[in-house]
């Protein structure tokens, strides 16, 4: 393995790492709920799931967009400037941080209904979105900070401190839910519990002033706020593809395979957090150096950057494909043990599986452009696989070819929008020539 394999997988892998475990905190929520507290209790942690992943995707907006213009400026030597672009992102996640908290906390009711929560479910949905909220800041700052951490030369702290959190949700969900019998309230105290000792770790290394960016004084405009802006765009809508399937997934199978579909959703869902976690984590892990590849100039390290990506997403669609194609069972069971619910999940969980593997191809390609400034190319791909094709494919498919074919829903998006964007690439090609 060469020094630039090497330090490509010193980038992916921390970074693939800290956003698993950021959908971990609702998985091990899940888990544990399930376990300890009742189905009703693990349906009501699901349905937050659509409100809580798009949080994180908002936030992303803000986190990716200042740390695609702190790389491009780093890599042109300008630290005053990525300075500049680190502390206005930083200060406009803490003010989005505390509206978040605000509206999360006074309508926690009408959120949960919106998410589709049912009568039984609400009261217990109500509560978790409730606590759950009530750490928005150290949730919402820990993430960002992370991607900071990340871009400042320190991966392994980001990865660190963001697993610190993890272990820390792990315990207290058990602490909580079972000997203090504290129910849905104790895991989502625990998640953010775990949230505010990232957020402590992830701070120090600013404290410290271990890197090149600095948390003090600095230059806001309005220009920059827009630049940051318009390179976040496309990383928030390509991270809305979660609380999006989410959301019409619930809906569409509310009123098809009734609450039996929607508990097999519950589970998919997690699994699918999950799995997008990985590969957007090595598209994410990609961006500091395709920035500052960009920012120097270097074509060919961009392309070669490119293709070792690639390989790299690709690849660990499959690998994930194939573990839950052979352990469909027993990873449906670590969320549940009721007979019926099994047998749907683990049915249906390869067929949903396959759309990771047209994901790998989509997410790699919407990083490489918007942190190549080719922004409105991301934009049209995160759009359409995010909300646009994603939300029409899960209504339409089992509408026009029967139910049965709602778990195919989200391969058939991912594979559109693969063919989206061989038509840009087709296009621009035709167009050079």
């Amino acid at each position: 393995m060469n020094s630039r394999s090497k330090q490509i997988l010193y980038y992916i892998l921390p970074s693939a790492g800290g956003l698993c475990v950021t959908y971990l905190y609702n998985i091990v929520d899940g888990i544990f709920v399930g376990r300890g507290v009742g189905a009703l209790a693990l349906a009501a942690v699901n349905i937050t799931v659509p409100f809580i992943t798009a949080l994180v995707a908002i936030s992303t907006l803000f986190a990716m967009g200042g740390s695609t213009v702190i790389a491009i400026r780093l890599g042109r030597g300008d630290k005053k400037g990525a300075n500049d672009a680190f502390m206005t992102a930083l200060v406009l996640t803490f003010l989005l941080s505390i509206l978040l908290l605000i509206i999360g906390m006074t309508f926690s009711e009408q959120i949960a209904r919106l998410c589709g929560s049912s009568e039984r479910v609400l009261p217990l949905a109500k509560e978790y979105l409730f606590f759950y909220m009530a750490f928005a800041i150290p949730f919402l700052l820990s993430n960002c900070l992370a991607i900071f951490v990340r871009n400042d030369g320190a991966p392994g702290l980001a990865f660190g401190g963001m697993c610190a959190g993890a272990v820390a949700n792990i315990f207290l969900d058990w602490l909580f839910i079972f000997p203090m019998k504290m129910g849905i309230m104790g895991a989502a105290v625990a998640s953010g519990l775990g949230q505010v000792l990232s957020f402590v770790i992830l701070i120090s290394h600013f404290i410290r002033k271990k890197g090149d960016l600095r948390i003090g004084k600095f230059t806001h405009s309005f220009a920059l706020v827009k630049k940051i802006c318009n390179r976040g765009v496309p990383e928030c809508f390509s991270q809305l593809n979660t609380p999006v399937t989410a959301f019409c997934y619930n809906w569409v199978l509310a009123g098809t395979l009734g609450d039996m579909g929607v508990a097999t959703f519950s589970v998919l869902s997690f699994i699918y957090s999950l799995a997008n976690a990985v590969l957007s984590g090595v598209a994410q892990g990609l961006q500091p150096l395709w920035g500052q590849a960009f920012g120097k100039n270097d074509k060919k390290e961009l392309k070669t950057d490119f293709r070792t990506g690639m390989k790299i997403n690709l690849a660990a669609s499959v690998v994930i494909y194939v573990i839950l194609a052979v352990f469909r069972v027993p990873v449906v069971r670590l969320f549940n043990n009721e007979a019926e619910l099994v047998e749907m999940a683990s049915g249906a969980l390869p067929i949903f599986a396959i759309s990771f593997v047209f994901m790998a191809v989509n997410l790699i390609f919407t990083a490489y452009y918007y942190s190549t400034k080719q922004t409105w190319k991301s934009n049209i791909i995160a759009v359409s696989r995010g909300i646009l094709v994603k939300a029409a494919a899960i209504f339409l498919v089992p509408a026009l070819l029967g139910e049965t074919w709602v778990w195919a829903s989200a391969a058939a998006a991912e594979g559109i929008t693969l063919v989206i964007i061989f038509i840009i690439g087709t296009h621009e090609y035709c167009s050079r020539k």
